[in-house]
């Protein structure tokens, strides 16, 4: 077996790249969707590291889009300068290897990831074009809507009907003691010889279970045509 392959369980795997360096890039959307747009024989962007005046300083590492592949989104500005910024280093942490595969040949080791990068487009006046341009895209455009109705303008109301109704059941009649009610229902039969139920409900503001149970031992129920379901004080009550 050559010693840059190796076999694991039953495949086997090209390693001649294994001990490469690896950079992991995250790109921005619009980047990634203009790459993929590209040829593959295409030169799409170029890499340039310069180094810092101080050695205890990161390396400045920039990405420059190449003309060909702006030509690809010609009315759609983009930003073609972009900064590569350090996220995280290898060191001290797991090392994660690239592998690919080409149709029916051996899978093949492209090397180890040493740094995690993140592609940040340069502010500039390049950059802000691109910006208004995708803000002014996403945003819909205002319209003017012609009505063929009149608009019904409702004027605001304090309380309306349902919140009135609502309080009158929270009030409710007050539960008078029996005394009480025998003392309205005695001012009332003074002016008053007989008296429907619905009427005395109405001066006393209490329940009809109430009314009856207290008109069952001071009143009387008449049956007569003239006076027909009408209440009148009993004989020792009354003072006419």
């Amino acid at each position: 077996m050559p010693q840059n392959t190796q076999e694991i369980g039953n495949k086997k795997n090209n390693l001649s790249e294994a001990n490469r360096a690896i950079w992991l890039v995250k790109v921005p959307k619009y980047l990634g969707k203009l790459w993929d747009k590209s040829p593959s024989e295409m030169e799409v962007a170029t890499i340039c590291i310069q180094k810092p005046a101080i050695s205890s300083e990161p390396f400045k590492v920039s990405l420059g889009l190449t003309p060909e592949l702006m030509e690809l989104e010609p009315d759609s500005p983009i930003a073609s300068e972009h900064e590569l910024k350090l996220c995280k280093t290898a060191e001290g942490t797991n090392l994660t290897g690239i592998f690919s595969t080409l149709d029916n040949e051996e899978p093949s080791m492209e090397g180890w990831i040493t740094h995690k990068m993140q592609c940040l487009p340069v502010y500039n006046t390049q950059y802000l074009k691109m910006k208004e341009h995708y803000l002014r895209s996403a945003k819909p455009p205002r319209r003017v809507k012609p009505l063929n109705h009149i608009v019904k303008n409702y004027k605001p109301v304090s309380s309306h009907a349902h919140n009135k109704d609502d309080c009158k059941r929270k009030d409710g009649p007050k539960m008078l003691s029996k005394d009480n009610i025998m003392d309205l229902l005695f001012q009332a039969f003074e002016k008053h010889q007989y008296y429907t139920l619905k009427d005395l409900q109405f001066i006393t503001k209490q329940s009809v279970f109430v009314l009856k149970a207290i008109l069952k031992d001071i009143g009387d129920y008449n049956k007569d045509p003239a006076h027909k379901k009408m209440w009148e004080l009993k004989e020792e009550y009354r003072h006419y």
